[in-house]
C-alpha cells in the first residue's frame, strides 16, 4: 500500500498502489464518479493542503 503524489516504495522495494483507486484526487470540478450521483468534485485547502471531495457523497 501507500499513496503520495510522487512515486512511493516500501522499505521491501514494493510500489504503492493506493493511487490508482483514487476516485476525487486531481479531479476539481469533474462529475463524480459513484453510481446515481450528480456531485461535482471540489477542493478545499486545509492547512495549506488540497483537501478534494464529492459535493454530494461526501460533506
Amino acid at each position: 500500500g501507500g499513496s503520495t503524489i510522487s512515486d512511493f516504495a516500501a522499505v521491501d522495494g514494493d510500489l504503492g498502489y493506493f493511487s490508482h483507486s483514487f476516485r476525487v484526487y486531481g479531479r476539481e470540478g469533474e462529475p463524480c464518479l459513484t453510481n446515481s450521483c450528480v456531485g461535482i468534485v471540489k477542493r478545499i485547502t486545509q492547512g495549506g493542503r488540497s483537501t478534494f471531495f464529492c459535493s454530494k457523497c461526501q460533506r
